[in-house]
């Protein structure tokens, strides 16, 4: 399903950058006031609320390393497991093979209802809001699945936290966005973004998931080379070329979502253009589904 470790070796070197904030406790904090929930992720700890009310429900997440700082909220389906919903993580990382990586990604989306969340740098928190209703749900950093490119925990050791939501619903919504992005698919069956309104920085995004099957992503990377085109995109995630058409240390956007979610973001853009990009991997032919054609090139004023 998503799977960077070849393309993302040396970007992830790349996008070293000098650690910020102090050393972070272990464990939970519980929800104390009405602003964001602040979710703090890095090599040294990783906190998280422990409560929510119902409803609309914005989080902050700050990362202190480039090897942290991919954070999402997930739902266990019915009957599933943390224990299987780790293991499977990692399988789905960890799978190279095309039948392999289907197989994971396969086994994944009957573990888990993912729900998006954040993917900032260090020094550029991100915000998201997701409706969440009562009921048990887990915060998790990506990154801990993916070996390398992250801290590459022990088994069991990596940071999920568990989030409960509790009654009564708050009256806030999301707040109103700027634009909205949509992952879809054509006519013929191919991955596709759609944005209605605009995309900027500081502002709300909504990002919709209404592809059939797939769950997918939204990652925004800055283009530096305005020579840069739609097509040398492809060419990269088709691994026609190992140079990277885009800065890999500003990247923003959110992790996987199940068909059929939404969140709404708030980054700190530069202005400039931005790839909107999916390293989720097609259950067709284990591919990046943006190498199918799934990207757009956004300007940011």
């Amino acid at each position: 399903m998503w799977n960077r470790r070849g393309v993302l070796a040396a970007g992830a070197a790349a996008s070293v950058a000098a650690l910020t904030g102090a050393t972070l406790p272990e464990g939970s904090e519980p929800e104390r006031h009405r602003g964001p929930l602040q979710i703090i992720t890095g090599e040294d700890g990783f906190v998280s609320p422990a409560t929510a009310r119902a409803g609309a429900v914005t989080f902050r997440v700050r990362t202190t390393s480039p090897r942290t700082g991919t954070v999402g909220v997930a739902k266990l389906r019915d009957g599933a497991t943390e224990a299987e919903f780790r293991a499977r993580m990692r399988q789905v990382f960890a799978a190279e093979e095309p039948a392999a990586v289907i197989q994971a990604s396969r086994e994944l989306m009957a573990t888990v209802d993912q729900l998006g969340g954040a993917a900032p740098h260090p020094g550029a928190d991100s915000d998201f809001t997701l409706r969440l209703r009562p009921g048990s749900y887990l915060v998790l950093e990506y990154l801990d699945f993916a070996g390398a490119l992250g801290r590459n925990p022990e088994p069991g050791a990596e940071y999920v936290r568990l989030l409960t939501v509790r009654a009564p619903e708050s009256d806030s919504g999301p707040p109103r966005p700027c634009g909205t992005l949509t992952a879809l698919e054509s006519d013929g069956g191919a991955p596709r973004f759609a944005l209605r309104g605009r995309v900027l920085s500081e502002q709300p995004l909504r990002y919709v998931n209404a592809m059939r099957e797939h769950v997918d992503e939204a990652r925004f990377y800055p283009i530096v080379d305005d020579s840069v085109t739609e097509a040398d995109i492809v060419a990269f995630f088709r691994g026609g070329t190992s140079i990277p058409p885009f800065d890999f240390a500003g990247a923003l956007g959110t992790p996987p979502l199940s068909p059929g979610r939404e969140v709404t973001l708030r980054m700190p853009m530069r202005s400039g253009r931005y790839a909107v990009v999916s390293w989720v991997r097609s259950l067709v032919d284990a591919q990046p589904l943006t190498a199918h054609g799934q990207l757009l090139i956004v300007t940011v004023p």
